[in-house]
């Protein structure tokens, strides 16, 4: 059955209006039930996602409290460890102090480095225990390969180059 055209401005039998009626409302229920479904189809997607992210909302919450009780370990363990460190940067010097008691007072390990010229003296910003560390050289900007360590103190070390050259080198070190 199809809508009849009616033209403007004649009438129409009570018969082709009772069909367009019923053409209409069938039309119309059929879009009904259409919608219907679709809006059964669409809430069990909703209630589909809601179960979803539900569960995943619990997994994250439990996820969450894991993670945060590692991190309490983990934080625990460090204040029985003793693992504490002040860090200083000045320019290309620094040092990194490590320390056993959450006050900084016992000194377990020093790292540090820089940029002293050739043949001259490196202070260190921090001074070890003694002498007793380790000393890393290397050449800054230049493929000269000589020259070493020709003293070292606890506050201090000394550089010499046999061949009298000028050049920038890189420290590094590490002890108590």
């Amino acid at each position: 059955m199809a809508l009849t055209e009616i033209e403007y401005g004649s009438l129409a039998s009570s018969e082709i209006m009772n069909n367009n009626f019923q053409y209409l409302d069938n039309r119309i229920s059929s879009v009904s039930e259409t919608v219907s479904t679709n809006q059964a189809g669409v809430n069990s997607n909703i209630a589909s996602i809601n179960s979803t992210l539900t569960s995943m909302s619990e997994e994250i919450d439990a996820d969450i409290e894991e993670i945060n009780k590692s991190l309490e370990e983990t934080i625990a363990k460090f204040s029985e460890n003793g693992i504490f460190t002040t860090t200083y940067v000045n320019g290309t010097s620094w040092y990194r102090e490590y320390f056993s008691d959450e006050k900084k007072e016992t000194r377990v390990w020093l790292e540090q480095g820089g940029l002293c010229a050739s043949r001259g003296t490196a202070t260190f910003i921090k001074a070890f225990r003694d002498a007793n560390y380790s000393l890393t050289l290397g050449t800054h900007n230049c493929n000269y390969e000589h020259g070493g360590i020709s003293s070292k103190t606890a506050g201090n070390f000394t550089h010499y180059d046999g061949k009298g050259w000028s050049y920038t080198v890189e420290w590094y070190a590490c002890g108590i």
